[in-house]
């Protein structure tokens, strides 16, 4: 069950299937981060569609008080007022939403910020900083899901592992590890187990 109404994603979801899904702490706090510049930029437009609608229906208020204005007209007139009205439950909804969503990705960020390896770096640096280690951790990941469902790892995603620069150190060592367990394991169902990121608790 995905049901977010009037919302881009829900807090569970922006919690655990897109912070979640990150490797590092810096990692988690760039998307959110992404997520809270969409978020932002759609209550800003919101605001807008609310003054452009209050602006359309004063129009209309304004042709129907006056004498001169055609019977078609009024009549339009009218209608862009019961249109307009019409739309301010749902617009209320989709813009109170918005503005949780936004704080909660504020929240989310703040809780992650302490543990980051690259938060004294300015955005755009931090972001390029963790790009190694949050895709060592991507690449650890695949090693894991592969191997637990296929028993193979993919040649196209293992030529992407060998262009990461600790697929000797790091990556080859975990696929050694992964499959040593699996060799040990009945079944290997005891091997799956979650993938919370410590950094962001069990609280849901």
């Amino acid at each position: 069950m995905n049901s977010k109404p009037h919302r881009t994603n829900s807090n569970f979801h922006l919690k655990h299937f897109i912070a979640g899904s990150c490797h590092t702490a810096d990692g988690a706090w760039a998307i959110l981060y992404e997520q809270g510049l969409d978020i932002a930029h759609k209550i800003e437009s919101s605001r807008a569609q609310g003054i452009k609608r209050e602006a359309k229906v004063l129009e209309a208020e304004i042709k129907l008080a006056n004498h001169n204005t055609s019977r078609v007209d009024k009549m339009r007139a009218e209608a862009s007022i019961i249109e307009a009205r019409a739309a301010i439950p749902i617009w209320e909804m989709n813009h109170r939403a918005a503005e949780q969503e936004h704080a909660y990705i504020l929240q989310l960020m703040a809780e992650i910020e302490p543990h980051r390896q690259f938060g004294h770096l300015p955005v755009l640096e931090a972001n390029e900083a963790m790009q190694r280690g949050e895709w060592l951790g991507e690449m650890k990941t695949r090693v894991e899901n592969f191997l637990l469902t296929a028993g193979t790892i993919p040649h196209d995603h293992l030529e992407a592992m060998r262009c990461h620069p600790d697929f000797e150190s790091d990556i080859v060592p975990h696929i050694k590890t992964v499959t040593k367990a699996i060799a040990a394991s009945k079944d290997g169902m005891e091997l799956l187990t979650n993938r919370q990121a410590l950094y962001l608790g069990n609280k849901p």
